[in-house]
């Protein structure tokens, strides 16, 4: 990582400088940015921040290498690695009982269509209300989250409850910075996270949207990579989110 850091900081920093002489950045301008970030370091946004800004470009350099299915931004609200396992439903807080049922099903399989067994899939996705477990109002890290094991099909399946579009936290310095200095909006589309882990394949990270959904093409995070915008399809009064995901092997490093 070392060698990594002597490539990648230089340059940023340059990169940096050059727009600063490019616009003229004057002595109180500079000091006006030195100040937001240490707001933004103050309300403890520096994930939310960069998240929105950055995850998103990092995200188009890794898909430019990716076989089967693309990649997406993870966002800041994953939590560990610790996702219970699951064989039927997430847990479901009791005070959404009456919102909208759904099924979240699908398919893992190589890139040659063979199914891909016993593969870990993290989920994770906002309640009802546009919230995130673990992170927001003191909701319990149990809920809208689990890890499913693919079947020797390659099948998975299990149900919540449908989440809907939300605004990021856009009430401290990342809402002002969009919202008042960049002209943009703070939401983003309903979408549940998956994170897609098996041996002898590349890890995946991806979201899944909602066909007709509000602000599906119009992300605040940028993100526009929309392969998995699933068409709306009931079954039994039950929201069906058919994602499916192809799997490349895993990078292999040379011992030379």
């Amino acid at each position: 990582m070392s060698e990594r850091v002597k490539q990648i900081v230089p340059d940023l920093i340059e990169a940096v400088r050059n727009v600063l002489r490019d616009h003229k950045v004057t002595f109180d301008e500079y000091r006006a940015g030195f100040g937001y970030m240490i707001g933004v370091q103050e309300a403890k946004e520096i994930p939310l921040l960069l998240d929105a800004l950055l995850n998103s470009t990092i995200v188009e350099i890794e898909n430019q290498t990716r076989g089967g299915t693309k990649a997406d931004i993870q966002g800041p609200y994953y939590l560990d690695e610790n996702y219970p396992l699951v064989t039927k439903a997430l847990a479901v807080r009791p005070e959404d009982a009456d919102a909208e049922d759904m099924i979240i099903r699908g398919c893992v399989t190589d890139l040659a269509g063979q199914p891909v067994s016993g593969a870990e899939i993290d989920i994770w996705h906002s309640t009802p209300d546009g919230l995130y477990s673990g992170i927001h109002d003191n909701i319990d890290r149990k809920y809208y989250r689990g890890r499913v094991l693919t079947d020797a099909d390659g099948h998975y399946s299990v149900t919540s409850k449908t989440p809907v579009a939300y605004q990021i936290p856009n009430q401290g310095p990342t809402g002002e910075l969009l919202e008042k200095h960049l002209g943009r909006h703070s939401w983003r589309p309903a979408h549940i996270h998956f994170w897609v882990r098996c041996v002898g394949k590349r890890d995946l990270i991806n979201q899944a949207y909602f066909e007709g959904g509000d602000y599906v093409g119009n992300d605040c995070c940028e993100t526009d990579h929309l392969d998995l915008v699933v068409p709306k399809i009931y079954e039994n009064g039950k929201r069906v989110m058919q994602v499916n995901f192809v799997l490349e092997p895993a990078y292999t490093i040379s011992a030379g």
